[in-house]
């Protein structure tokens, strides 16, 4: 089932949160002007509600972000495409052969007077791109609450998911709220400055001990990937 999130405060645009039981998260957001709108991260299972979301509130598609190449779930991203005019975005870097918009980092794509600006956050996976928002920043598997996503998959890197964590997002201003693509306790979001302070991935004393952890211990924590060899066969066509 998915869940939209109850908004605790209005960012001055529409954005809406959904949820899967496994803990994926996806996103809405749109200019509330041009009513012009782009989804970030859509879980196959999102498509229907994320579609009747659309048509609730009369919003016009734009574009379909996949922030980058999802190895544990199969993407929507397809889907809504078939079912819109919008256009699928992902990093250059992305394999997928069906991305009508390759971006860089500092790229922008506007909905109206709503700017969406794409970080290069690379580690988890060589293609993932975070999306800043005037308050907020989408951070797919870069940056979890309390965590970081892993770097023991295909195309994964420890040494950049340092630099990501380390030099890119603690650049960040503290006040932006973090959501991200997965969370496995029922979070819905956090801040960069609670994460910078309190996330344990984001506070190891040195790159040689960050890079041995993800590299050596992380992995023995971790569960098997939910139809890993599935989701990426179907998200790289």
């Amino acid at each position: 089932m998915v869940e939209p999130e109850k908004q605790e405060t209005e960012p001055g645009y529409i954005f809406e949160q959904f949820l899967v039981a496994r803990g994926c998260l996806g996103y809405l957001v749109a200019d509330p002007e041009t009513k012009l709108a782009a989804i970030v991260d859509p879980e196959i299972e999102m498509v229907e509600p994320m579609l009747d979301f659309i048509f609730a509130h009369g919003l016009k598609p734009t574009y379909i972000i996949d922030t980058h190449t999802h190895a544990d779930h199969i993407s929507g991203a397809r889907e809504l495409k078939k079912k819109t005019v919008a256009k699928v975005v992902m990093h250059e870097k992305a394999p997928a052969s069906g991305v009508d918009l390759r971006v860089v980092d500092g790229d922008r794509l506007w909905l109206g007077g709503l700017p969406l600006k794409f970080l290069y956050t690379p580690g988890h996976a060589k293609d993932l791109i975070s999306v800043v928002l005037p308050d907020r920043i989408l951070t797919g598997d870069a940056l979890l609450i309390g965590s970081c996503g892993r770097t023991d998959l295909l195309n994964g890197n420890a040494t950049q998911q340092y630099h990501t964590l380390y030099y890119t997002f603690r650049s960040l201003s503290d006040d932006l709220l973090i959501y991200p693509g997965h969370d496995y306790k029922g979070r819905r979001h956090s801040t960069l400055g609670e994460e910078k302070q309190g996330n344990p991935k984001m506070n190891f004393a040195s790159e040689e001990e960050f890079v041995e952890y993800m590299e050596r211990m992380n992995p023995r924590k971790l569960d098997p990937v939910y139809q890993l060899a599935e989701a990426l066969k179907a998200n790289m066509e």
